[in-house]
């Protein structure tokens, strides 16, 4: 088997099994680069695009997912905030709008956002939606298939949960919630006709097998967008003293899920400032795709940043509205 053989039959359409995929874990860094450049080029040519995430309501939540500052069980001194209004909410999509970034998050603590805050966050999407060429997502927690619905019709475009890790690995991550709650909305936000984005965080621990898991669970779910996080350890949390991936890994990573997922958007998100000397050469091994300004309690890159490397690389800065069949 050569790396070229697996590259030519991705192009060519089809979908690499396990073994085909585990066979990438071997190969040469520098082959599965090329394969993996020529993939995305590929399937969409040199777009890049720009989300960005708003902190809708910070801290206070009460999961115990172990990378997380937000949760009440750490000690992280993150503060707490109620939910944003409209008018913040739209304030700021329209700031990143103007900016050239194409899709606005709201991203919301906690495990599910009570029925009166799902209607504010729909009042937020109604006017941005309306106002706005910028598209509208959200991470709104375990939300039912009525909900999804509901946000859906008042401008929701794209709905995001993240699995974080595989299954196997989950339960050593979070225990307060399950893998299959997480399965589950995402298949409810599919039903209701909403693109899913989800991806994972990487460096928590997990075996280079979970992230194969991680990558073909992505791919039954029919994800057409997935941030690849690397964790950034945060003191207070059960993680803190987790050493940072280094850039091999991650760029092995990122081109075994290229392999594995052609067709869907990669995106570079939380953990951005931890590869920032190497986080350009992504690109080649199959990101076209990046959360621009902060994370939600960490810092990000600027998103005048993003648009120029983005150009200096000779990538075309649009929206990517669907994977490329």
């Amino acid at each position: 088997m050569k790396v070229s053989d697996l590259t030519a039959k991705i192009i060519g359409g089809a979908l690499i099994d396990r073994d085909e995929a585990r066979f990438l874990l071997s190969a040469p860094l520098e082959d599965l680069r090329v394969s993996a450049k020529a993939i995305t080029s590929h399937f969409f040519k040199e777009k890049v695009e720009l989300c960005c995430i708003s902190n809708g309501k910070c801290g206070n939540c009460t999961e115990n997912c172990k990378f997380c500052s937000q949760s009440r069980r750490f000690d992280t001194k993150i503060g707490q905030s109620r939910l944003k209004s409209v008018e913040e909410f739209f304030a700021e999509a329209k700031y990143n709008s103007d900016r050239g970034v194409h899709r606005f998050s709201i991203v919301t603590s906690g495990l599910r956002l009570p029925p009166s805050e799902v209607k504010a966050v729909g009042e937020a999407y109604k006017k941005i939606s309306s106002e706005l060429k910028i598209r509208c997502c959200g991470s709104l927690g375990l939300l039912s298939y009525d909900e999804l619905v509901y946000l859906k019709s008042c401008g929701l475009t794209r709905f995001h949960n993240n699995l974080e890790t595989s299954r196997r690995f989950f339960p050593q991550i979070c225990t307060t919630h399950s893998y299959d709650q997480k399965l589950e909305t995402l298949r409810s936000a599919h039903q209701a006709g909403l693109e899913v984005c989800s991806g994972c965080i990487i460096g928590m621990g997990e075996t280079f097998e979970d992230r194969l898991d991680i990558a073909f669970t992505l791919r039954e779910v029919g994800t057409v967008s997935t941030p690849i996080n690397i964790l950034n350890p945060i003191k207070g949390t059960p993680l803190e003293d987790r050493p940072v991936l280094g850039e091999e890994e991650i760029e092995r990573t990122v081109a075994l899920f290229r392999h594995i997922l052609p067709r869907t958007v990669l995106r570079t998100a939380g953990g951005r400032l931890l590869i920032k000397k190497f986080y350009k050469k992504l690109f080649d091994f199959g990101i076209n795709a990046e959360i621009t300004g902060d994370m939600l309690t960490t810092q990000g890159l600027t998103i005048a940043q993003d648009i120029s490397d983005a150009i200096a690389l000779n990538k075309e800065v649009t929206r990517i509205d669907a994977p490329v069949m």
